[in-house]
């Protein structure tokens, strides 16, 4: 039987880096052909399409150093062009810096009105309550109620707000500089510099880690995890013995393969919620040279929250001879898909009217990509219910990290941070110990929010 010190379900941005800092003696089960995870590229017709809408940059020195080592000269640096399209016209990103751009100047007078008779957000208890309070009526009727109600596909007063500073850009006036050494997360700015791979997607990244882990094996979806007899099985018939083991998989998929999990913490793992995408994929026959990198979107009618313009991420990109669009659309429960084409049309009928290109003979292909677990989402009993199966796990010497291993809205430098942190305390407690219950809650449990 194989065996391995620390087995990583998941080769994602924290399993990698996970792997990466701990060293000898570990092992990473990914599910599919390439690594990468919700950062992993695909390529169609010549076009490079990423999982979702991608760019680099972090508030972690060490983060932004290790990349760099590991890209060397084989990276791209530009300054963010994002917009916004409402009322009829794109405008620049954020809504509430911009709003003044609008051609209707109602909307205006009713935003900058609003945002003269703010509160403090202190007292808010949900997101969307915040949401009026820093913003005020105007911005949070024409923009930000629609926008986050479209991107979460709920009711957002379900949702906590103790996360939405990082996030959510402060109003016209307020500066938030984007500090790339400071290790606190400000929301990106119209001036940040983000960072893309010079040659091909953003999975990049992601395969540059590989040379320097001890074993990484491909197509292995993990089935069965035995914390008794410390073993991990795939689908393959792979049997793993393990020390120590860290999961980057969705808390409601863990809970359901590890033996022996009592049902109330598989009732708790199932209480997380979560919105997932459907991606649809436009390759378009010719470059858009004045495409932005991304169109955020609120209006209803129009299917996607957000539509990223890949071949803008690099000069390479940019010379190829069609041009690759990704465009984000949330569905839920409480808001499922349509059925039939309605998203191909409606989505290629809005890029048509927004001038992006001219006619549907400019789609050369389309293409879908289901994202089942894409954002975590902050309901109020998050932090709590997090905390009941952390506790349950981590006496089995079993430990979960990643997006949907801590259910946070993490980018991939966040992640890259928290495989960095667990796999210091794990060898710290190499050192110290070989039982693996005993795991000190140090640096990487209090960067934890919850």
């Amino acid at each position: 039987m194989q065996s391995a010190e620390l087995v990583i379900v998941g080769g994602g941005p924290a399993g990698l880096s996970l792997a990466y800092h701990y060293g000898e003696n570990s092992l990473v089960l990914e599910k599919e052909q390439k690594v990468g995870g919700l950062c992993r590229s695909i390529e169609h017709g010549g076009g490079v399409f990423d999982i979702g809408g991608h760019v680099f940059h972090t508030p972690h020195q060490d983060v932004a150093s290790l990349v760099q080592r590991l890209m060397g000269d084989r990276w791209f640096s530009q300054r963010r062009d994002a917009r916004v399209y409402t009322h009829g016209t794109l405008i620049p990103y954020p809504f509430q810096k911009f709003y003044d751009r609008i051609p209707d100047v109602r909307v205006v007078e009713e935003c900058r009105r609003g945002l003269q008779n703010t509160r403090s957000t202190g007292q808010a208890d949900n997101f969307q309550e915040y949401i009026m309070d820093r913003f005020g009526d105007g911005v949070a009727t024409h923009f930000m109620l629609p926008y986050n109600r479209k991107l979460w596909a709920r009711d957002i007063r379900r949702m906590s707000c103790e996360w939405a500073s990082e996030r959510v850009a402060g109003p016209k006036g307020i500066t938030e500089e984007f500090d790339s050494g400071s290790g606190i997360r400000n929301p990106l700015q119209p001036d940040t510099i983000v960072g893309y791979p010079s040659e091909g997607g953003y999975e990049e990244i992601y395969k540059s880690f590989v040379p320097y882990l001890p074993a990484v094996e491909l197509g292995q979806r993990v089935i069965q995890i035995n914390p008794l007899e410390r073993t991990v099985t795939t689908d393959s018939g792979l049997v793993v013995q393990w020390h120590r083991l860290a999961s980057t998989m969705p808390l409601p998929v863990l809970v359901r393969i590890v033996e022996g999990v009592p049902n109330d913490i598989v009732g708790l793992a199932d209480r997380l919620e979560f919105t997932s995408l459907d991606l649809l994929l436009l390759l378009i026959g010719r470059p858009l040279p004045n495409a932005p990198q991304r169109i955020y979107v609120a209006d209803p009618d129009i299917p996607p929250h957000k539509i990223a313009f890949n071949h803008t991420s690099s000069d390479s990109l940019r010379a190829r001879p069609v041009h690759a669009i990704m465009a984000e659309i949330s569905y839920s429960d409480e808001k499922p898909l349509p059925e039939g084409h309605a998203l191909e049309r409606g989505t290629t009928e809005f890029l048509i009217r927004a001038g992006v290109f001219d006619s549907v003979e400019d789609v050369l292909w389309t293409g879908h990509v289901d994202v089942t677990y894409a954002y975590p989402v902050y309901t109020h009993d998050r932090c709590a219910i997090m905390r009941r199966i952390r506790d349950f796990f981590e006496p089995l010497g079993i430990h979960t990290l990643g997006r949907f291993g801590e259910w946070e809205y993490a980018n991939s430098d966040q992640c890259i941070k928290r495989g960095m942190e667990l796999a210091a305390e794990l060898r710290t407690h190499r050192t110290l110990s070989s039982d693996p219950t005993r795991l000190s809650r140090g640096k990487a449990a209090s960067a934890r929010p919850c």
